[in-house]
C-alpha cells in the first residue's frame, strides 16, 4: 500500500492531482488529500455504499469544491482552512463539517536504525540534516515549528550549518527522505505505513509538544446519497479502524 502512496505523491508533485476511479454522475465521490489514500481505499474496497475516490492537493480539492472544477460530494482534508473557506463562500454550513481523526506528528528517517528505540541522535546533537514543512502553509508545518522552537529540541546547531530545509508540504519532505536526500524530517505517521507496519525509524513526538493535527470530513451537498456516505465514513467503527491501521489515531487520544 505504501508503494501506491509513493507513486501518488510523485504524480501530485508533477501534476497536482490524481484520480483513482473515473467519476460518474450518479455515484458520489470522496475527495481526499494523499495521506488518507490507504484508509479511504480500504473503506471503498469493502464499503456498503458505492462511491468513487479522487486524490489531490488541498489547493486542487479547494478549486474543485469552491469553483466547481470537479466533483467532490464528501471531502477529507488535513487543513482547517478549507472548510472555513467553504463556509465563508456559502457552499456549506457549520453542520456540514466535523473532525474525523488526528494524525500524530513524528520525526522520521528512512534509516531504520537512526531513531529506533531512543532519541540519542537528537539529544547528542548528531542530526546531520532536518526538513520542516513551511508553517505558514500547513498545520503540519505549524506543529513542527512548535517542536523546533522548544528548548529541549536542540536545533540551533543545524541552523548554523544551514542544514535545516523547508518544503511546502509534508509529502514533499517524505519524498526527499525516502530518496535519502535528507536525513530526518517532520511528517505525520500515515505516510510511513506499509501493510499496517511502520517503515524506517521515527520519534513519536509527545502530543503536548504541538497543536493537534486534525483531519476533517466535509459534506458539500444535502442530497440523501451524500449525507448517507458522510455519516457512514465518520460513524462506522470498521471505517474508523481503517484510519487507525493507516497511522491515524482517535480524536480522544
Amino acid at each position: 500500500m505504501q508503494n501506491r502512496i509513493i507513486k501518488l505523491i510523485g504524480l501530485l508533485i508533477l501534476s497536482t492531482s490524481f484520480t483513482s476511479v473515473q467519476a460518474t454522475d450518479d455515484i458520489p465521490e470522496v475527495c481526499g488529500v494523499p495521506q488518507v489514500y490507504s484508509a479511504l481505499e480500504g473503506i471503498r474496497e469493502d464499503s456498503e455504499i458505492t462511491f468513487n475516490s479522487y486524490f489531490g492537493t488541498m489547493q486542487d480539492i479547494e478549486s474543485r469544491a469552491i469553483y466547481y472544477r470537479g466533483k467532490c460530494n464528501v471531502i477529507i482534508t488535513n487543513e482547517e482552512r478549507l472548510p472555513a473557506n467553504l463556509i465563508k463562500e456559502g457552499k456549506i454550513t457549520q453542520n456540514s463539517v466535523a473532525r474525523l481523526v488526528k494524525a500524530p506528528l513524528i520525526l522520521w528517517s528512512n534509516n531504520r536504525f537512526l531513531l529506533k528505540d531512543n532519541i540519542n541522535v537528537i539529544v547528542k546533537k548528531k542530526l546531520k540534516s532536518l526538513a520542516i514543512p513551511k508553517d505558514s502553509l500547513t498545520t503540519v508545518g505549524f506543529a513542527a515549528t512548535e517542536v523546533v522552537k522548544r528548548k529541549d529540541f536542540p536545533s540551533e546547531y543545524l541552523k548554523k550549518k544551514n542544514s535545516i530545509y523547508r518544503a511546502e508540504h509534508e509529502y514533499q519532505i517524505f519524498s526527499l527522505l525516502k530518496n535519502n536526500n535528507i536525513q530526518t524530517g517532520f511528517i505525520t505517521k500515515p505516510l510511513i505505513m506499509k501493510n499496517g507496519e511502520t517503515t524506517g525509524s521515527y520519534w513519536y513526538i509527545p502530543h503536548e509538544y504541538y497543536s493537534p493535527i486534525y483531519y476533517y470530513i466535509i459534506s458539500t451537498d444535502k442530497s440523501d446519497k451524500t449525507q448517507e456516505l458522510y455519516n457512514y465514513i465518520r460513524g462506522n467503527k470498521k471505517n474508523l479502524a481503517e484510519f487507525y491501521s493507516a497511522g491515524f489515531e482517535a480524536l480522544n487520544n
